[in-house]
């Protein structure tokens, strides 16, 4: 799971739903806070329910005033107003999280592979093959990779030096694959025109991805936001899915 972003109806529809699936450990690639209104509540679910976080841009920002280039100021307004909400400790376990995590072949990220740090560089289409050659030519790392960033659900592999991606629900990806590389899309805020949260099951020995939709109670989330005083075309940008 990634992009949690402080909805913590969509946090909850997930976990509601994990809970009736087989999984054997759970993922979560960065960005627990901005852009919504519950914070801290979000925080707290994660930390009770993942075995493996790492840190994303907007928890860097509340935590550590770490401004990414490029942030939009509606994005660089919430993150001020969560840094004043939440409470120190939160703020603290948010700058300790890891920039990379991993278990028996696969790592997760929130960004991309291209840089030490992993928690900026978004890994869109054009960015998606120099990604998968970074993860198959690094001898230190396993071959399956996960990111967050984009908001976007992809999963693609590279073969035989040809890379294939594919934004579908159920893929399988070859046994002779050099790389694979996972997005699961967004919890808080999906980004590819679907306003349900997405999480994906990943199952190593089958080689398969499978993303899953998860509907939640979006007015309710909406109506927090507007209760905080959050910016109106956030409210917006979770009805559309953009």
């Amino acid at each position: 799971m990634a992009d949690v972003h402080a909805n913590l109806a969509a946090l909850e529809a997930v976990l509601e739903d994990v809970l009736t699936r087989e999984v054997d450990r759970r993922v979560c690639l960065g960005d627990l806070v901005g852009y919504n209104a519950q914070p801290s509540e979000c925080i707290a679910l994660v930390r009770e329910h993942v075995d493996d976080i790492v840190v994303g841009n907007h928890d860097l920002a509340v935590a550590e005033r770490h401004d990414a280039p490029g942030t939009h100021k509606t994005a660089r307004a919430v993150q001020d107003w969560t840094r004043a909400c939440v409470s120190e400790e939160d703020r603290d376990w948010l700058s300790g999280l890891e920039r990379r995590v991993s278990g028996e072949g696969w790592m997760g990220v929130h960004g991309c592979y291209l840089n030490q740090h992993h928690v900026e560089g978004y890994v869109t289409r054009t960015m998606v093959p120099a990604n998968l050659e970074a993860i198959a030519t690094n001898d230190a790392w396993p071959k399956v990779g996960f990111c967050g960033h984009t908001h976007i659900p992809i999963t693609a592999h590279r073969r035989m030096g040809s890379v294939v991606e594919l934004s579908v629900s159920r893929v399988r990806w070859p046994r002779d694959a050099e790389s694979v590389l996972v997005n699961p899309g967004a919890i808080g805020q999906p980004r590819d025109g679907d306003w349900r949260a997405s999480y994906a099951i990943v199952d190593l020995e089958a080689r398969t991805v499978e993303t899953i939709r998860v509907r939640y109670d979006l007015e309710a989330t909406i109506r927090v936001m507007k209760e905080a005083g959050l910016p109106d075309p956030l409210h917006e940008r979770l009805r559309k899915g953009v």
